[in-house]
């Protein structure tokens, strides 16, 4: 059996889409479920900095362990986001979720031994 992979349609909206989706938006704006672009700038600033902490706290970990300078250079991490942040679909004071991938030595076990706090 043949799969066909042709859109459904390529028809644009209707001028009754376009408008609803303006008063959609207009609502949305009005009821407060966007946020503002100081939220929006301050997600981006706190997501720069954790990058950063991650980062150095990479590199530390992969010193402390003993790599040659070269691997403690080289050493990294990176940062994902992904659910509602990263669709564009948050609202106002959401959480960020975010996934962090580092070098394999950075296990569960690092992480858990070194940033426990006592009670």
């Amino acid at each position: 059996m043949a799969t066909s992979n042709k859109p459904i349609s390529l028809a644009g909206p209707l001028d009754a889409d376009v408008q609803r989706t303006a008063e959609l938006n207009k609502f949305l704006v009005e009821a407060g479920l966007y946020e503002s672009a100081d939220e929006s700038a301050r997600r981006e600033e706190v997501l720069g900095e954790l990058d950063k902490i991650v980062k150095d706290w990479v590199k530390q970990l992969t010193s402390q362990r003993g790599y040659t300078d070269q691997m403690i250079e080289e050493a990294n991490a990176v940062l994902f986001t992904f659910g509602s942040y990263r669709l564009g679909v948050h609202g106002p004071g959401a959480d960020i979720d975010t996934l962090c991938v580092g070098p394999s030595y950075v296990n569960r076990e690092v992480i858990f031994s070194c940033c426990v706090l006592p009670l």
